[in-house]
């Protein structure tokens, strides 16, 4: 992909000019000040291979203690400690990683708290996490996201892939996966992919100031990243990296990033909405409204074309062919599939360029990598050799447990179970400190520095290969990774 290289040379919103060399991203103070205000709570293994000995296990067994002995901070009845979080200075929602970092240091592996109509027992220790992931079954539920819930029970519309539980989410799954989670389905897009990208850098060119530096990056890089989802689901260009941007595109950034900025606080107070409609809710469903109806119109375009012919979508195309899904659970997946993409393809992205302009010598290896590969096959990537350049998983592997593009997963427990030396009972609501896990000296060496040499089959850490699986988990675990 040429346009990798041309990445790599832009002086971007995170670039100081007067700094640059060849090949160089690099950082300034401004950009470093924004990139600290970047919310890193925006929501894939198969398996966890954290094991112990039979031993260890009957011993445990022999101590375990009733839920209600869980530590955890003290509440008041029915709201529970929400009045920490409403205080000035008090805990913050945008920054529950940090939350639940403070709540480890003082509880310990693993802690309960309600947080108005929130309960969860968070844990710390993937070992004890892991009991979780293989007790999980067929139809694994997790935590809906209860705004999102009642908003389409109102509007009337699908839950979506997201928010389904049981067996219709793994009706939507079942059909999802064979076109959008299968490597030889994705891989068939890499062209498509590669065109997009070069667009990109050609917008960046395009917006960059006299300094430079490209104003309001994360909101380009929404654009970049909804073009290549809208891409491989619409198979065609929805026009969001001309000079010029459509309105629609635009108004969908817009919205979505309106859209998480309510969410959170809905998700995590009084649902007072279910009976009076806040001022949160008001927005937060304003947003949504706006979201829905972009992605209506573009799957209700796209489905007309089909119809009649005139156009192909291999992605729509085979969801319509398969007859197991209604226009409307369609629509749903579709507004899913753009929101969720969207937003942590642009996060992650973000944070690796960050991490290359702090570490230009990373990133200069990254480039030979890079430049190696395309030598070798006359200046371009196929599929099968951007599978093959380990440095460059190990950069985005290694910015992903610096700054995970979600600070938790969870479950809830379809059966008791015994975490950490407790007795959890069915239903409860079960979260991962991933962001506490993935800064721990315990199983990190030097967890606050950007080492991406940790993740290679030589690297010196000699990090244990149970330990860089946890890794994974920031997109989700067993049969509901990622989706």
């Amino acid at each position: 992909m040429a346009a990798t290289k041309k990445i790599i040379n832009m002086t971007v919103q995170m670039v100081k000019p007067s700094t640059v060399t060849s090949r160089v991203v690099s950082t300034s103070a401004r950009s470093e000040q924004g990139l600290t205000t970047l919310s890193l709570d925006m929501p894939a293994v198969q398996q966890c291979p954290f094991r112990k000995s039979a031993a260890s296990e009957t011993a445990q067994q022999s101590k375990v203690q009733a839920f209600e002995k869980i530590p955890g901070p003290k509440g008041l009845p029915v709201v529970g400690t929400l009045f920490d979080y409403m205080k000035k200075d008090g805990l913050k929602f945008s920054q529950m990683f940090k939350v639940f970092q403070q709540r480890a240091q003082e509880f310990g592996d693993i802690y309960y708290e309600k947080i108005g109509a929130f309960h969860s027992v968070v844990v710390s220790n993937p070992r004890e996490y892991n009991r979780l992931v293989h007790a999980e079954g067929k139809f694994p539920n997790r935590r809906e996201m209860m705004p999102i819930v009642h908003y389409r029970k109102k509007k009337g519309f699908d839950l979506g892939i997201v928010n389904s539980q049981g067996e219709e989410w793994y009706k939507q799954r079942s059909v999802v996966s064979k076109k959008m989670l299968k490597l030889a389905e994705v891989s068939s897009f890499t062209t498509e992919m590669g065109e997009v990208a070069d667009d990109f850098v050609t917008r960046l060119s395009d917006v960059k100031d006299a300094q430079g530096e490209v104003p309001e990056l994360g909101k380009e890089l929404f654009k970049w990243a909804m073009e290549s989802i809208g891409t491989f689901i619409f198979e065609e260009r929805i026009g969001c990296l001309g000079k010029r941007p459509t309105s629609m595109a635009q108004s969908f950034i817009d919205n979505l990033e309106g859209f998480f900025r309510t969410l959170q606080p809905l998700m995590y107070n009084l649902p007072i909405y279910h009976v009076w409609e806040t001022e949160t809710w008001k927005q937060f469903e304003h947003y949504t409204d706006n979201i829905m109806d972009i992605g209506r119109s573009l799957v209700e375009k796209k489905m007309a074309a089909l119809e009649d012919g005139s156009e192909q979508s291999a992605f729509l195309s085979y969801l319509v062919k398969q007859g197991t899904m209604s226009s409307k659970e369609i629509t749903g997946l579709v507004v899913d599939l753009l929101t969720a993409a969207v937003e942590t393809t642009s996060t992650a992205t973000t944070w690796c360029l960050y991490n290359l302009a702090k570490h230009p010598e990373v990133q200069e290896v990254l480039y030979q990598e890079m430049a190696r590969a395309r030598a070798d096959n006359n200046g371009s990537l196929s599929a099968e050799q951007l599978s093959k350049l380990p440095y460059v998983k190990a950069v985005v592997k290694e910015t992903l447990r610096l700054y995970p593009i979600v600070y938790s997963t969870s479950r809830n427990l379809a059966s008791e179970l015994e975490i950490g030396g407790y007795n959890i009972p069915a239903g409860t609501h079960v979260q991962a400190n991933l962001y506490g896990m993935y800064h721990d000296p315990e199983l990190f060496d030097r967890p606050e520095q950007f080492l991406p040499e940790r993740w290679l089959r030589d690297g010196k850490d000699n990090m244990d290969s149970t330990v860089k699986s946890i890794s994974q988990l920031v997109w989700g675990h067993g049969a509901r990774m990622c989706l």
